[in-house]
């Protein structure tokens, strides 16, 4: 799994999966978790627009893996 380090690599990870929502992870460098939170705002909007739900993470050694379910 690779480590994300910028949004519009995020968003493309998310446009261009294809699968079970179930299957999807997505690793994202600690250094997108800014204070204010935007970043984090802007990737969670494309993943409500695919009709997934945040659905907790894991930590790792400066990353966090995000795991997502579906809406329905």
């Amino acid at each position: 799994m690779k480590i994300v380090d910028s949004v519009e690599d995020a968003v493309r990870q998310i446009a261009e999966f294809e699968g079970s929502v179930f299957d999807f992870r997505l690793a994202l460098s600690e250094r997108l978790l800014d204070p204010i939170g935007v970043n984090m705002a802007i990737i969670t909007d494309h993943i409500l627009k695919r009709g997934w739900l945040p659905d907790g993470f894991s930590q790792g050694d400066g990353f966090r893996t995000y795991h997502y379910k579906s809406q329905a």
